[in-house]
């Protein structure tokens, strides 16, 4: 689903890193043929059908919960 706004690969990398407390290692390579300079996700179809509503519509939160997630497959792998 989306938002129907979207957040650069930049913004994205620099929340990771301040969410996780630490320096990623970044390597940047020239956009590839066919790839687009953007792309944003509507939901206005599925909100407006279904009422679905976004639990997490902000990136700080995003990321904290991507990276909670993958805490926790790390520390219980089979649960």
């Amino acid at each position: 689903m989306g938002y129907g706004h979207g957040y650069s690969v930049r913004e994205v990398l620099a929340m990771v890193e301040a969410v996780g407390g630490r320096k990623l290692e970044i390597r940047e390579e020239p956009r590839r043929a066919g790839d687009p300079a953007y792309l944003v996700a509507r939901a206005q179809r599925i909100r407006a059908e279904l009422g679905w509503e976004p639990r997490y519509d902000d990136l700080q939160a995003i990321v904290s919960s991507s990276l909670a997630w993958e805490r926790k497959l790390q520390r219980e792998p089979w649960t």
